[in-house]
C-alpha cells in the first residue's frame, strides 16, 4: 500500500481496534434496549407498532446520515481536506448543513401530519392487527430524529474525514443507553411508548457527543447556502443517483417488513431482532474497517493510486473474511442458545425464541456478503461513480420479491431472511465482476488463498462447536446461570479453536494483526 499523508497501513489498524471496541460497546448496548423491549413487551402488536414507528424516520436516517453522507459528501469534503482549501471547505460544509435543516425539516413536518394514514395503510397490509394509535402516537414523537440524526451524519463525515472516529463510534451507545434508561422510567406509566421517548431523547445526544470535536475542521458554522460552489452543484448531482440506489436497498428492507407483517403479529418484530443478533458480528467489525478505509479509498482514487486502492480492498476483503467465517457457522449452530440467553425473558416465550432463532440461521448465512458488499459499494462510491451500484440495486428489488414470495411459502418467516441473504450474495457477485473490469486484478489468488485457509478453519470450529454444545446441553437447560456459562464456553472454545487453526495455517491476517496489536499497545493510536 503506498504511504498516504493523512493515514498509514501501519494506522489502520490501530484506528480500527479503537473503532471496534467502541463500536462492540455500541453493539452491546444496542442488545441491552432489544433485551429491555422484549422483556418489557414480548414480540406483540405493541412491539411491532413501534418497529414500525421507528423505521420510517429511520429509514430517512440511513438515506442520507449514514449512506449518502459516506458516499457523496466524504469524497468531496476529503479532496478540499486533501488540497487543504478550508475556505472552500466551510462554505461546503455550511451549504450542506443549510440544506440539510431545511429538507429534513420538511419531511419531518409531512410524515407527523400523514402518520394517521400511514398506519391505515399498514394496519390494512397486517389485516387490521396492528396497532394503529400507538403507532401515530410514536411516529410522531420520533419523527424529529430525522432532522437530528441526519445532523449527527453529517459531523460524523467530517470527523471520520479528519480520521478522528471514536465519538462517531461511541454516538450509538449514548443513544441505546437513553432509550434503556427511559424504558426503565416510564414503562409502568406510558408502556411502549416509553422506548419512542428514549428513542427521540437519544437521538438529540448522538448528535450532542459529537459536538466537542467538530472544532478540528476551524469551521465557523452560520445557516447559508452557496448554489454556485462547484462542490455543491457535484454533490446535487451525486444525491440523486445515490438516493436511488440507497432507496433500492431501504426497498428490499420495505417488502420484507409488509409480507412479514401479513404473515401475523409479531413477525416483524421477530425479524428485526434477528437481524440485530446477526448484524452484531458485522457492524464490531465489518463497519469498523470499513469506517476507517474508506476516507483512505477516497484520497486513493482521487490522486489516481489504483494500486494504493486494490492493495487496501484487497486488505479489507480479507479482514472482513476472517471475522464473518466463523461467525457465520457460530451463529447457525448456536442461533437458539444464544436468542434464548438474550430475549427469553419475561413476556418473550420460548415460542418466540423459537421463531427468532429460525430465523437467525438464515440472516447469519449472508454475513460474509453482507460485509463485502459495504466495501463494494464504497470502492464505487470512492470513484464518485454511484450509477453501478444504483443499476445493481435496482435489478435486486426484483430479485427480493421474487425469492420473498416463493420462500415463505417454504421457510415462513425465514424464507425472508433467507431472501436477504441471497440478495446479497447476488448484489456482491456482480458488483465484484463489474470492479474487477474496471481496475484489472484485484489481487485474486491472495483472496482465494486466504478465504480457502478461513473456510476449513471456520468448518473444524464448527464441527467442534457442534459437538461440544451436545455434551452441554443438559447441563445448559438446568437454569440461566448453567446456560450462560455453557454457551459462554462453546463460543470461546468455538474462538479459540479457530485462532489456533489460522495461526497454523500462517496466515498473513493472522500475523498482521498481532504485529499491529503489538504495535498499538507499545505507541497508541495518538488521535
Amino acid at each position: 500500500m503506498e504511504k498516504d499523508s493523512f493515514i498509514s497501513r501501519h494506522r489502520i489498524l490501530s484506528a480500527t481496534l479503537i473503532v471496534t471496541l467502541a463500536i462492540l460497546l455500541s453493539k452491546i448496548s444496542g442488545l441491552v434496549r432489544d433485551q429491555v423491549m422484549a422483556g418489557y413487551f414480548g414480540m406483540t402488536l405493541e412491539t411491532d407498532a413501534f418497529t414500525w414507528a421507528y423505521f420510517i424516520p429511520n429509514l430517512f436516517k440511513v438515506l442520507f446520515a449514514e449512506s449518502l453522507i459516506v458516499a457523496a459528501f466524504i469524497p468531496i469534503y476529503s479532496s478540499y481536506l486533501k488540497r487543504n482549501q478550508r475556505e472552500q471547505m466551510g462554505s461546503f460544509v455550511n451549504s450542506v448543513g443549510s440544506i440539510m435543516v431545511m429538507v429534513f425539516s420538511f419531511l419531518a413536518v409531512i410524515i407527523f401530519i400523514l402518520s394517521p394514514q400511514i398506519g391505515q395503510v399498514l394496519s390494512s397490509v397486517a389485516n387490521h392487527q396492528l396497532d394503529v394509535g400507538n403507532f401515530v402516537l410514536m411516529n410522531r414523537i420520533m419523527v424529529l430524529s430525522v432532522v437530528t440524526l441526519s445532523l449527527s451524519g453529517l459531523a460524523t463525515g467530517i470527523l471520520n474525514s479528519h480520521n478522528l472516529f471514536t465519538l462517531p463510534a461511541i454516538a450509538p451507545l449514548v443513544m441505546n443507553l437513553a432509550t434503556v434508561g427511559f424504558v426503565i422510567m416510564l414503562a409502568r406509566q406510558l408502556g411502549i411508548v416509553s422506548m419512542a421517548i428514549g428513542a427521540m431523547a437519544g437521538s438529540i445526544l448522538h448528535l450532542l457527543v459529537q459536538a466537542p470535536q467538530m472544532k478540528v475542521s476551524g469551521i465557523r458554522y452560520r445557516f447559508g447556502i452557496d448554489l454556485k460552489q462547484k462542490a455543491v452543484r457535484e454533490m446535487f448531482s451525486l444525491m440523486f443517483p445515490i438516493l436511488l440506489s440507497l432507496g433500492a436497498v431501504q426497498l428490499n428492507n420495505s417488502i420484507d417488513y409488509f409480507f412479514a407483517l401479513n404473515l401475523g403479529p409479531g413477525n416483524t418484530t421477530a425479524l428485526t431482532l434477528s437481524w440485530r443478533v446477526a448484524n452484531m458480528p458485522l457492524g464490531i467489525f465489518s463497519v469498523a474497517v470499513i469506517t476507517v478505509l474508506f476516507p483512505l479509498f477516497s484520497r486513493q482514487a482521487a490522486s489516481g493510486d489504483t494500486r494504493g486502492l486494490k492493495e487496501s480492498f484487497s486488505l479489507g476483503v480479507r479482514e472482513i473474511g476472517y471475522m464473518m467465517l466463523p461467525a457465520s457457522v457460530g451463529l447457525v449452530i448456536l442461533s437458539r442458545p444464544i436468542i434464548q440467553v438474550l430475549f427469553e425473558h419475561y413476556m418473550f416465550s420460548p415460542e418466540d425464541t423459537r421463531t427468532v432463532a429460525f430465523i437467525l440461521v438464515f440472516h447469519s448465512l449472508g454475513l460474509l456478503f453482507f460485509g463485502l458488499l459495504m466495501i463494494l459499494n464504497r470502492i464505487f462510491y470512492a470513484f464518485k461513480n454511484v450509477k453501478t451500484p444504483l443499476k445493481v440495486a435496482s435489478v435486486s428489488i426484483v430479485v427480493n420479491f421474487f425469492m420473498d414470495w416463493l420462500l415463505i411459502r417454504f421457510l415462513d418467516v425465514g424464507g425472508l431472511a433467507l431472501s436477504t441473504s441471497f440478495v446479497a450474495l447476488f448484489n456482491t457477485g456482480v458488483l465484484l465482476y463489474i470492479l474487477r473490469k474496471k481496475l484489472g486484478n484485484l489481487g485474486g489468488k491472495r483472496i482465494f488463498v486466504s478465504y480457502g485457509k478461513m473456510a476449513l478453519s471456520a468448518s473444524v470450529m464448527g464441527a467442534c462447536v457442534y459437538l461440544l454444545w451436545r455434551m452441554l446441553e443438559g447441563f445448559a437447560q438446568r437454569g440461566l446461570t448453567q446456560l450462560i456459562v455453557s454457551l459462554g464456553a462453546a463460543i470461546f472454545a468455538g474462538g479459540a479453536i479457530y485462532i489456533l487453526m489460522t495461526f497454523l495455517f500462517k496466515m498473513e491476517e493472522v500475523r498482521f494483526v498481532k504485529n499491529m496489536m503489538k504495535k498499538f499497545k507499545d505507541k497508541g493510536f495518538k488521535r
